[in-house]
């Protein structure tokens, strides 16, 4: 777990938000490494605004946010004082843009944890020293998916490469046919 048993709280970022509604394992995947109990997800005006430019409803992803991870959610307002920051932040970050220096604004101004699948706005947080989650790398279990005959052969090779030039040759090669690079492409 990321967090112990203290109240803690996050800013979701649009990507996360809809990435719960689309698939809520996301949210479930997101409770198992991070304790959210006791904890507040804050949504912002800018969060709120790119959900609906996207076509969601604000409600829709409110409720399978709180059904999946539990947390209570509070709605925030980004205020001059933070868009005055979010100026200041695309100088001095160069992989910021438009919203998401606002995002980035509001939860520097409530020292809330920025949680976001954006890898820009995650390099621009960890820059300016506000704390950042990105779901997209926390570690997760090794799940036992059955594995195509490519990922097989891929496996075999890497542990007995000479039986499996055998096994690629007879599943890729006809007789009188040899490798050729452009064929793995």
């Amino acid at each position: 777990m990321v967090n112990g048993s203290n109240k803690h709280n996050y800013t979701f970022d649009t990507c996360v938000g809809i990435k719960i509604c689309e698939n809520p394992n996301v949210g479930n995947l997101l409770s198992c490494r991070i304790n959210f109990e006791k904890s507040t997800i804050h949504l912002n005006s800018q969060t709120l605004m790119e959900v609906n430019r996207f076509g969601f409803a604000v409600d829709t992803i409110t409720q399978q946010i709180k059904k999946s991870i539990g947390a209570t959610i509070v709605f925030g307002t980004i205020t001059n004082e933070m868009i005055n920051d979010a100026s200041y932040l695309q100088t001095k970050c160069p992989t910021l843009h438009d919203g998401d220096d606002h995002i980035l604004a509001y939860a520097r101004a409530t020292k809330t944890t920025l949680v976001t699948c954006d890898k820009g706005l995650e390099e621009a947080a960890i820059l300016c020293d506000t704390k950042v989650i990105n779901p997209d790398i926390l570690p997760c279990d090794k799940i036992g998916l059955k594995k195509s005959k490519i990922q097989r052969i891929v496996a075999q090779t890497i542990r007995k490469p000479s039986k499996a030039k055998q096994t690629v040759k007879s599943f890729v090669l006809k007789p009188s046919q040899k490798i050729v690079w452009r064929s793995f492409q």
